[in-house]
């Protein structure tokens, strides 16, 4: 359900904060709109990696890591166009002292990435809160966490932008109403990026922000209407 911010109670101390002000015969005010959602796709990668004396080592311990978790993966019904592979990728850590090369190679370094790309969000966060259970067979894993985001906000933005018209027009009603003023014809509407934030959060950025750590998210559409006064 759409939650609108209707503004009940515009003092004229709101006057001139950028949220709504009056100036000659037309009057300026924002509006917003908000709804709840759930994320509709997740995307995890995990970065398996080796350290070894010889680079083959290296390479050889990362294909066994991986291999250990798909093993994992599939144990937990995750479909095989489900998991994609990235290259494997190996360097040399060399010895420096005082910033110069001595020319020893101390060991070598390899790495492979796996992600994990499905519509189940809540399987996702099921397999991450799981993990440990490949951590615990020596398994080198770096991962920042499943991402999760909205595919369906292009859907979403027509309604949201509607609803945020509608509660702009309340406000011009509430604000020019204290005065005994009425609110005419649209004159420019202007609409500001819209916003994409963990459930409650309250964090906005001027050019938009979008949180991928959460499932449960909210989306906040505004718009600046300026209405000709009567």
């Amino acid at each position: 359900m759409v939650v609108l911010s209707v503004a009940l109670a515009w003092g004229l101390q709101h006057v001139g904060d950028g949220i709504a002000r009056r100036g000659g015969d037309t009057v300026s005010v924002r509006g917003t709109a908000q709804l709840n959602v759930k994320a509709d796709r997740a995307v995890w990668k995990l970065s398996v990696s080796q350290s070894a004396e010889t680079a083959a080592a290296a390479i050889a311990g990362v294909s066994t890591g991986v291999d250990q978790v798909v093993t994992f993966m599939k144990s937990k019904n995750v479909a095989d166009d489900e998991i994609v592979f990235g290259s494997i990728t190996s360097f040399a850590n060399k010895e420096y002292i005082d910033g110069n090369s001595t020319g020893r190679v101390l060991s070598y370094e390899a790495s492979r990435e796996v992600i994990i790309r499905m519509d189940d969000v809540d399987k996702v966060a099921s397999l991450a809160a799981d993990l440990g259970e490949v951590l615990a067979l020596g398994v080198n894993i770096y991962t920042g966490g499943p991402e999760y985001y909205l595919d369906a906000l292009e859907s979403l933005r027509p309604t949201l932008l509607a609803e945020a018209m509608t509660d702009a027009k309340l406000r011009a009603e509430t604000l020019l109403g204290a005065v005994d003023g009425k609110i005419g014809e649209v004159r420019s509407v202007s609409s500001g990026p819209f916003q994409v934030t963990a459930r409650d959060s309250t964090n906005v950025e001027s050019g938009g922000y979008y949180e991928t750590a959460s499932i449960e998210k909210t989306v906040v559409a505004t718009v600046l209407v300026e209405f000709a006064t009567k």
